[in-house]
């Protein structure tokens, strides 16, 4: 009988390459090098800040829309707002003696909110205006000055709305404290800023109101109407 050696059945275990994070989890791949990892940890930053940042907004956002978004632009004679209901409407009634409404979302009959809107003015004894805006289209010049034709001849104290009150009611609002009220342009701006609502970032198209002003603020009819 031969003799065999026990180290032939022995495993001979040989040291292991020590694998970086990514070769460990990603079928082994190299680690990226430290360039591109601090790039791709910078964007992660990044979005993680923006998410932050389009919270709070949002969050902002909902604690303006709780009350309606109601502000005056002149006292006793014009105000903005976002779609109030008819308790609310009666409310700014009440309060501030609105004689008319100018509806900057366009007759839309058969909607709830518009048939609404429409019932509580008759009820309330106010007068009517729809203009349709989008908030995401540019506003010309002539479009503005109509919409101040009906600015100026509607009974007073004047309430102004859009949905939101941010967007396009700002942008009636920053022409009327512009060319009525005698403010700046850098003033009546202000109209058109997240104090009210307004974010024209991110993926918001709503930054088509700040081009209409400034379009109609350096337009020669726009210095000239004031």
């Amino acid at each position: 009988m031969g003799y065999t050696s026990p180290r032939r059945n022995r495993m001979v275990l040989m040291p292991a390459e020590p694998l970086g994070w990514s070769d460990a989890t990603s079928g082994g791949r190299r680690a990226l090098p430290l360039p591109a990892r601090w790039v791709v940890r910078g964007l992660a930053i990044a979005g993680g800040a923006l998410a932050s940042l389009a919270a709070a907004v949002g969050l902002y956002w909902g604690i303006v829309q709780y009350d309606g978004n109601l502000h005056a632009v002149s006292a006793a004679i014009v105000y903005r707002s976002a779609q109030l209901n008819t308790a609310e409407t009666r409310s700014a009634v009440a309060r501030y003696g609105i004689k008319s409404v100018l509806n900057l979302r366009g007759a839309h009959q058969g909607a709830a909110w518009y048939d609404d809107e429409v019932a509580a003015a008759r009820e309330l004894g106010l007068a009517h205006y729809d203009y349709a805006l989008s908030s995401r289209r540019f506003v010309g010049a002539e479009q503005i000055g109509e919409i101040l034709d009906i600015v100026r001849r509607a009974p007073k104290p004047l309430l102004i709305h859009c949905k939101s009150g941010a967007d396009r009611s700002g942008l009636i609002a920053a022409v009327y404290r512009y060319v009525e009220g005698g403010a700046s342009a850098a003033e009546a701006d202000r109209e058109l800023s997240l104090a009210y609502g307004h974010f024209p970032y991110l993926t918001s198209r709503s930054g088509a109101m700040d081009d209409s002003f400034r379009a109609f603020v350096r337009a020669p009819s726009g210095g000239a109407a004031r």
